[in-house]
């Protein structure tokens, strides 16, 4: 995963008074943190499976010192930040974590140090991770790396890249270091937590299965079966990107046009034909279409459109087509993975060129100049 779409974890902007909380000791969720400018936290709060939080409020800071009460009767990751000093400011979770918080039921976590670089303790999990120095030290490396892309210029494309590959390196040793503490110590409660946060799918399915029974029916069970299902997905996606290579032929697939009629990637074969997988969801997806639209009209004749909805409702699906003026073909795969599975398709918008034969010619994630240079190339 590359490092600037994991540098900010977005803690919500809205504020509602959900719980009684105190600056006394006492609460769940306590503890003291320098570096904060204004007199109070914003405390977030959801459940694993769930979008609107569990608990949200602000919580009173007396000499860097709080406390809150949190009813935990299930898992929550937690988010802490700064109340803004004006409304202009932006809410974010604050710090850079790297890695979710979790409360569990039954569990107080203490926070101490800064608010740039907290440290958390608690008896079910924190200490036993706060132990487990190769954890220690494989997040600072991390840290190192995040400390290191900020001092690059915007434009210096070649020394992100290079940071990236270095990213990646490290996020693979660390899925390395997390297996081999979670199979000698299956029955830890911080072996779920760890087994949450691997970066391959393959092995954090391996992780899940190599937790002990106790841990994957205890607190951490919903995660930890939900996040399984994710990794068995990712796993399958990981392995269908080995075939979605230039030169590989291209899965076929059958979707609705507008018109409801079934197409299928055969149905275009004898054309170039460009896949791209969107959402009017997706910024950039939408910020591209000028460019989409243009090159349409440029080479209609000698290469098919074919744009594919992904997690839009039909109904803006439709909306949308006929709002933006896309003429070429059109079609809707919704909340469906079967498609976008086969393609491993990881971000959006992904294009893919696909040659006369139904072969797959290069692969676009994002948008960039790239993919139209390469028309201008073909045609």
């Amino acid at each position: 995963m590359k490092i600037y779409s994991r540098l900010v974890l977005a803690a919500g902007t809205a504020v509602a008074a959900m719980a009684v909380s105190s600056c006394n000791g006492g609460g769940n969720f306590s503890g003291t943190l320098s570096g904060i400018e204004s007199d109070s936290l914003i405390v977030t709060a959801y459940r694993y499976s769930e979008r609107t939080p569990a608990f949200q409020d602000t919580i009173a800071l007396k000499n860097d010192k709080f406390s809150a009460n949190i009813e935990d009767t299930s898992a929550l990751i937690m988010f802490i930040a700064p109340m803004p000093k004006t409304g202009a400011e932006s809410v974010q979770a604050a710090p850079m974590m790297k890695e979710m918080l979790v409360l569990v039921p039954g569990d107080k976590i203490k926070v101490s140090g800064s608010i740039e670089k907290p440290e958390f303790k608690s008896h079910m999990i924190y200490n036993d991770l706060s132990a487990f120095t190769g954890r220690t030290a494989i997040m600072d490396r991390i840290d190192g790396i995040y400390a290191k892309a900020a001092t690059l210029q915007q434009n210096d494309t070649e020394g992100m890249e290079a940071l990236n590959e270095e990213h990646e390196a490290i996020l693979a040793e660390k899925d390395s270091i997390y297996a081999d503490y979670i199979a000698k110590n299956p029955d830890k409660m911080a072996s779920g937590y760890l087994a949450l946060h691997m970066e391959s799918g393959q092995k954090g399915l391996d992780a899940c299965n190599a937790l002990g029974e106790k841990v994957k029916s205890g607190a951490l069970g919903e995660m930890i079966s939900i996040t399984a299902k994710n990794y068995e997905r990712q796993a399958t996606i990981e392995k269908n990107k080995e075939n979605i290579q230039p030169g590989k032929p291209a899965p076929d697939f059958s979707l609705k046009d507008l018109k409801g009629n079934t197409r299928t990637l055969a149905s275009f074969k004898g054309k170039y034909v460009l896949l791209d997988f969107w959402g009017k969801w997706c910024y950039w997806c939408m910020k591209g279409m000028p460019d989409m639209k243009e090159y349409y009209a440029k080479y209609s004749k000698k290469i098919e459109f074919v744009g594919i909805n992904c997690r839009d409702s039909e109904e803006t699906w439709r909306e949308t087509v006929e709002k933006e003026g896309l003429k070429w073909t059109n079609l809707y795969n919704g909340d469906g993975t079967e498609i976008v599975d086969a393609y491993a398709i990881e971000g959006y918008p992904t294009k893919i060129l696909i040659d006369a034969e139904g072969k797959i010619v290069e692969v676009f994630v994002g948008e960039s100049e790239e993919l139209y240079n390469k028309l201008d190339e073909l045609f």
